[in-house]
């Protein structure tokens, strides 16, 4: 069985249930149970003694929740027999419920930013930048509690999830569902570490800003980029890096000195390197963490209903470059954390 409704084919116990390998009855707990009850809260079936301590589902089903299901059962717009077992038929009903509760968003798709020729200009000021689209208005649609479990159930395996994603990919995904909506400051020294594409990026607006810094005339200049370029941690590169980031734009700026001493000219760069991005999840990117299928359609979701917040990703990297004419940057200086980090 397809289950059209995402918290619940997000969850492997509600997907066993829609094959009755088990179904969940009297006795169970658990996500799966959490989930089913939210919405069967969110259709209109109270639960008060479920919802009592927490505000939330509590994934026990008890004798509450077995006449909450008989309820659902006995509606003459689903009528199945009355067991209060939420095995492969009452699954469907539910599934198609909430699947048709609201009609679906569709998201566009990702747009990655087209690869360009950077041109430094002098000045101070930052390119302008631009992201994708995201998920839309934050808070523009009511939270239904079957997202809210579900969003507690992501929290409550978070702790080992950097097992499946790696640590920075559980950081991200963490201050995501905190919902403050505030920027982070992402560790990008180590992703350039840990990302091939991502060192070639850097390494490549180093030598675009050391072709400018070589074209200016004795004395001190600031520079900038004239436009960001785009960049993309691959999945097959590092997948704790795809899920923590994945596209972004990236930058350089700084004061450049040029001296010329007996006819030959040196040059220093104290350089920025800089990194933006917009915390949100490509069409078609997921995960299994655990028995949680994570995925961009209900992760925006999250952020429709105002149950977790997109966010800004930003990262500065400083370092002092030296070299004259005719030479190279020494990559000791490319690579050289004393250099500067933010």
């Amino acid at each position: 069985m397809v289950l059209k409704y995402p918290p619940f084919n997000a969850c492997s116990g509600i997907l066993n249930a829609a094959r009755n390998a088990p179904p969940l009855k009297h006795g169970a707990k658990g996500e799966a149970v959490s989930i089913v009850q939210g919405a069967l809260l969110d259709l209109g079936i109270k639960l008060p003694k479920t919802v009592a301590k927490l505000a939330l589902p509590d994934g026990i089903f008890g004798m509450e929740t077995v006449g909450a299901v008989v309820a659902f059962q006995a509606r003459k717009d689903v009528g199945l027999k009355q067991d209060g077992v939420v095995g492969q038929n009452t699954i469907a009903a539910l599934d198609a419920k909430m699947a048709g509760k609201a009609p679906p968003v569709v998201k566009p798709p990702a747009v990655r930013p087209p690869p360009m020729t950077a041109h430094y200009q002098l000045g101070t000021a930052d390119p302008v930048l631009s992201h994708d689209l995201g998920s839309g208005k934050w808070k523009s649609k009511p939270a239904t509690l079957s997202h809210k479990a579900l969003k507690a159930a992501i929290i409550r395996i978070l702790p080992d999830a950097y097992v499946v994603i790696g640590d920075d990919a559980t950081k991200h995904m963490a201050h995501y569902l905190g919902n403050s909506g505030k920027a982070l400051t992402i560790d990008l020294e180590d992703m350039i570490d840990d990302v091939p594409s991502a060192k070639e990026r850097y390494e490549a607006e180093v030598s675009q800003a050391k072709t400018f810094v070589e074209t200016l005339q004795p004395g001190s200049h600031q520079i900038t980029s004239r436009q960001a370029q785009g960049g993309y941690n691959e999945k097959e590169e590092n997948w704790n890096w795809f899920f923590a980031i994945g596209g972004y734009s990236s930058w350089g700026k700084g004061t450049a000195t040029v001296a010329v001493n007996a006819g030959v000219r040196s040059y220093a760069l104290d350089f920025q390197y800089k990194f933006f991005d917009r915390y949100n999840w490509d069409k078609g990117k997921e995960v299994t963490i655990f028995k949680i299928r994570i995925t961009d359609e209900f992760m925006g979701e999250f952020h429709r209903q105002g149950i977790a917040q997109e966010y800004d990703c930003v990262g500065t990297i400083s370092r002092r470059f030296s070299w004259s004419q005719g030479q190279h940057i020494p990559k000791q200086q490319l690579y050289d954390r004393g250099g500067g980090r933010g």
